[in-house]
């Protein structure tokens, strides 16, 4: 799946339903896009490395952009409610533990020349935001996150890892806990002929959003380092690093492997060794933003030591793509769900809805939310003794829904589809996407998801919504 970003275009902004200390985005400036002052100079004192990170000037004035990007600056307020222009510089009677304002000067008090920021829920909200931490104002701090639109302005989302003074929090990308490390020289360029090493496997999985996939698969080539998850007859996959030479430096997790040929291991084959020299093939994630790695359900062994028995698909340019599973207007595609509207067209209308910025507390009931535009999400437990609720921790945020649960998005104008970013339960091997027998109703403006489960037993599938990105008609 293609990057998502946030690209609303809406002249106005009505109220969120939810009550003060959140963070609301608003009719924003498009990052390098003609909101600086010097009309998108690439000259920037940064370059977004650990090393040499970014400054504000840079992403606001000279343009700078991308994913997993270090920005350097100081905490100078925060934004107590919906709005950039109510932000406060200072950290009196903050409640807001959501968000904290960054400028270029410690004494900056012009919300001309911040960069507001989101905190996430985890070590590094815990760690930086004002409420909690009062003396944290005008510290200098050193942040990791993407450059995206936020509250109307140029900001810094899903920031992954920071460090106040000697102080660091979060996974910091490219050292242990914070993926893989991208470490070492990046070689070939992914195809059949030419496969991809582990460290540009793991360079291009990191320019990928927090939890998309790509668009495209990939071939990578490596040595095992070391096995996470050996093929079991329970799943039929396995979970294992890879490096050019079977050292740890510059390692890549290919997660949740198919065997050869794209099937399930079974009882009596060849199982995977540490020093067995690889190619594997499949889709690219960033899950959680910080940890590159091949996409479940998506990959599986071209060849071990050489050897393609088992049926391999390995000789083809594009071989076994996964295919969307669905149920009519509803299709399954890795851990994305896509719900359609066959009698709309797609416009350049988007909203994207990220649940943190409507829940403050976990668990919580998840009921109706009505987003900037007036469009409505209402969940229902629809008569099932379990209904949707929002669970949050440090390393995930989504809403849950279960079986026979329902999903009712009433647009302010017609929608045309609805892409949902999904979690995966690690534990149980499963994508968080909902029953493969979920059911969607178009009636006018309103798009109607249904959880529908009917077996006896089993419990169904969960749904684990960690982003919905919904595109209206033309």
């Amino acid at each position: 799946m293609k990057k998502i970003f946030f690209s609303m275009l809406v002249a106005t902004m009505t109220a969120f339903t939810f009550t003060s200390c959140e963070d609301v985005p608003a009719a924003y400036e498009i990052p390098g896009g003609g909101n600086g002052g010097n009309g998108g100079s690439t000259e920037t004192v940064g370059n977004g490395t650990a090393e040499n990170p970014y400054t504000v000037e840079d992403v606001k004035k000279h343009g700078a952009t991308g994913s997993n990007v270090f920005v350097k600056a100081y905490i100078v307020g925060f934004v107590p409610e919906k709005a950039i222009d109510d932000a406060k510089f200072t950290a009196e009677g903050c409640e807001a533990v959501s968000n904290v304002i960054i400028a270029a000067s410690a004494d900056e008090t012009s919300v001309d020349n911040v960069m507001p920021v989101q905190l996430p829920v985890g070590d590094v909200r815990n760690a930086i935001n004002l409420k909690d931490n009062p003396t944290n104002i005008k510290q200098e701090v050193v942040l990791c996150g993407n450059i995206e639109a936020y509250f109307g302005k140029t900001g810094l989302k899903s920031v992954v890892w920071a460090k106040l003074g000697d102080k660091e929090v979060g996974a910091k990308p490219g050292t242990e806990g914070g993926g893989t490390g991208i470490t070492g020289t990046p070689k070939g360029t992914g195809t059949k002929d030419d496969p991809f090493n582990s460290v540009a496997a793991n360079t291009e999985a990191s320019k990928l959003a927090a939890n998309a996939v790509s668009e495209q698969g990939y071939y990578i080539k490596g040595k095992v380092v070391s096995v996470k998850e050996a093929f079991s007859a329970q799943y039929g996959n396995a979970s294992f690093y890879i490096s050019d030479d079977g050292q740890a430096g510059g390692q890549f997790l290919v997660f949740r492997s198919l065997y050869l040929g794209n099937q399930k291991w079974t009882e009596g084959q060849e199982n995977i060794q540490v020093g067995d020299e690889v190619v594997v093939y499949g889709k690219l994630t960033n899950y959680m933003g910080n940890t590159p790695e091949t996409a479940q359900n998506t990959t599986y062994l071209v060849s071990v030591n050489g050897k393609t028995e088992g049926g391999s698909t390995g000789g083809e340019d594009k071989p076994g793509e996964d295919k969307p599973a669905g149920n009519g207007n509803v299709a399954i595609d890795g851990t994305t769900l896509t719900l359609s509207n066959p009698e709309a067209q797609a416009g350049t209308e988007t909203i994207e809805v990220l649940p943190s910025d409507f829940f403050k507390e976990s668990p919580a009931d998840a009921t109706t939310i009505t987003l900037s535009d007036g469009t409505k999400i209402v969940f229902e437990a629809n008569g099932e003794k379990n209904g949707p609720k929002y669970y949050s921790g440090t390393n995930f945020s989504n809403i849950r829904v279960y079986k026979n649960n329902k999903i009712t998005f009433e647009g302010h104008k017609a929608i045309a589809k609805i892409e949902i970013s999904c979690d995966i339960d690690k534990s149980k091997n499963v994508n968080c996407v909902g029953n493969a027998t979920a059911t969607v109703n178009v009636e006018g403006k309103k798009m109607v998801y249904t959880n529908v489960f009917t077996e006896a037993s089993g419990g169904g599938v969960q749904l684990r919504i960690n982003k919905i990105v919904i595109t209206y008609a033309k």
